[in-house]
């Protein structure tokens, strides 16, 4: 009985990691919650609980968890909690492409190892917070911390392209440099944002260092490498006509008015909210811009 309940059970989770539609469910899954630990870490970050656990692995000396700290406390352990959602994702979606096949029926290698790669970020992250945590709040690990979540929701942006079986565009050399250039200086543009983030005054804590550049000199560098990524984008979408140069000028657009918000607001959490969600949402619409258009088809591999 014991082991015919086993496989009933089996049965009706296979669905779950079996299939192309599986394999892209937790993709997606997995892409969408590591744009979205982004937004939770900002929140840490924007309402001074980045020291809430005041040590790592544990929150204090005495406790995992976060007693008689308050609700910085809380926020702080809310957000190393979600690592555990994460994982779960990772590992759902490695097991559902570790089953995906190819039409002669072989293992679809590329796919295991970007789920690996974009796995093994999650535990590297861990340790990246931890070490966030043992140097009261350092700039340039916390920038260092958006940075490979930048780069995991481009690892994840790739995998679900592959998974979905959407291959890239037939477009002429001038098309596949522009979109190159133009995720390029996106990610320059990010880079720029994080030192922004370290010499801005919401650093996660009332002590938190910051970086000590001029805000207002850094702040303008990040303004210019936006202005950089919308002409680069207009310019791919001028010689596409393809409607991912289309949502990447939308998305800047959207992100550059509501980072001069911010900025001319007086830095309200509540909008720099809205653009860390925007750092998100561009560098996995850039990203995709560049699998798509800047990726010769012959070559890629997908």
């Amino acid at each position: 009985m014991d082991v015919m309940n086993r496989s009933g059970s089996s049965t009706r989770l296979a669905p779950l990691v079996h299939g192309r539609g599986a394999a892209a469910g937790w993709a997606i899954a997995s892409l969408v919650g590591n744009m979205g630990i982004i937004l939770t870490g900002a929140l840490v970050r924007l309402t001074k609980s980045g020291l809430g656990c005041p040590t790592w692995p544990k929150c204090t000396d005495e406790s995992i968890i976060p007693v008689g700290l308050g609700l910085h406390g809380a926020i702080e352990f809310g957000n190393r909690l979600l690592t555990f959602v994460l994982i779960a994702l990772a590992i759902g979606t490695f097991v559902a492409v570790l089953r995906a096949r190819t039409a002669s029926g072989e293992k679809r290698r590329d796919l295991i190892a970007l789920s690996v790669a974009a796995g093994l970020g999650i535990p590297a992250q861990g340790v990246i917070g931890g070490i966030t945590v043992l140097t009261k709040l350092n700039p340039y690990v916390v920038a260092m911390h958006m940075l490979v979540s930048v780069a995991l929701i481009v690892i994840l942006v790739l995998l679900v392209r592959r998974v979905r079986g959407l291959a890239p565009a037939d477009v002429d050399d001038r098309t596949r440099l522009a979109a190159r250039i133009t995720f390029g200086l996106t990610m320059v543009s990010v880079v720029l944002g994080t030192l922004v983030t370290g010499s801005a005054p919401h650093g996660g804590d009332a002590d938190a260092i910051r970086t000590g550049f001029v805000l207002e000199v850094v702040a303008k560098l990040h303004a210019w490498s936006g202005w950089a990524v919308l002409i680069a984008g207009i310019v791919t979408l001028a010689l596409s006509r393809h409607r991912t140069a289309w949502w990447l000028v939308i998305t800047v657009l959207g992100q550059a008015g509501i980072g001069y918000a911010q900025y001319f607001a007086g830095l309200p959490i509540w909008i720099i909210a809205l653009h860390i969600v925007g750092v998100a949402v561009v560098s996995a619409v850039s990203a995709n811009l560049a699998f798509t258009l800047g990726v010769d088809p012959e070559v890629s591999g997908s």
